[in-house]
């Protein structure tokens, strides 16, 4: 492996759980089932990549991120939930592609961007981050369709498949698998791997491709502490200050 991703990864989660405890919003769990697979996805960016943050609601994970990347000083991490650094991505932060948040969004306008920038012969690959809870959505399988109809070679997906949505598990409410299937269907090269082993993210990140690729991350729901780990109750409970406390001795 190129990096000490799960040094990294503990800092991005205990920046992320302080944000979300002094700001006293949710959505933490959300916030650590995609740090690994995130931060391994980051460290290897070009400079003419880009990301869109369609699943909007890991906001904290988001800035930190964008911030090690140098969009903007780390002292702006403060700032949050205050605009423009809201809870739900937002356009008007350096480096946020769309505003997120709204289920299903973030992919048609990462394809924009991608299918732009092939037509463009513009260097650089678009990737997208989205939730498994996003692919109820009509918007996806129409998005799935013209990126593979357009052999968008430049166009990643990650899908943080956790296994929770908003309402339950997401086969109780829309059954998703098989999942591989799915995509193979329609064209697109599909890479499934345990979303918290660097070395299978960087290896999926790094392999070549014919065509549209997705990479499925099976992920914990609340990874790295344990209390939050495949549970719905930190989708939307805040982070009060014994919870915090007990989470950043966890990721010490």
């Amino acid at each position: 492996m190129l990096k000490d991703y799960a040094a990294i990864a503990k800092e991005v989660r205990r920046k992320a759980l302080t944000m979300i405890h002094k700001a006293q919003t949710s959505h933490i769990a959300s916030n650590f089932s995609l740090t690994d697979f995130a931060v391994v996805l980051h460290e290897n960016l070009k400079p003419e990549d880009r990301v869109v943050w369609s699943k909007g609601w890991a906001a904290a994970t988001t800035y930190i991120l964008l911030s090690r990347r140098g969009f903007f000083p780390e002292s702006d991490l403060d700032k949050f939930p205050e605009k423009p650094y809201l809870n739900l991505v937002e356009i008007g932060v350096e480096g946020v592609e769309t505003t997120g948040g709204s289920m299903g969004h973030g992919f048609p306008v990462a394809l924009g961007i991608a299918l732009g920038q092939k037509m463009a012969k513009t260097p650089g690959r678009v990737y997208c981050i989205m939730s498994d809870g996003e692919l109820n959505e009509g918007t996806t399988w129409e998005t799935i369709m013209v990126a593979a109809h357009h052999h968008l070679d430049n166009f990643t997906v990650f899908v943080d498949r956790n296994t929770w949505q908003a309402m339950g598990r997401t086969e109780d409410i829309i059954r998703l698998e098989p999942l591989e299937e799915k995509w193979k269907v329609w064209g697109w090269d599909v890479e499934r791997i345990d979303g918290h082993d660097y070395e299978a993210i960087e290896k999926a990140v790094h392999k070549p491709t014919t065509g549209p690729k997705v990479i499925i991350c099976d992920t914990i729901k609340g990874k790295g502490v344990s209390f939050m780990e495949d549970s719905l109750v930190f989708h939307y409970k805040n982070v009060d200050d014994e919870t915090y406390a007990k989470g950043m001795e966890e990721l010490k």
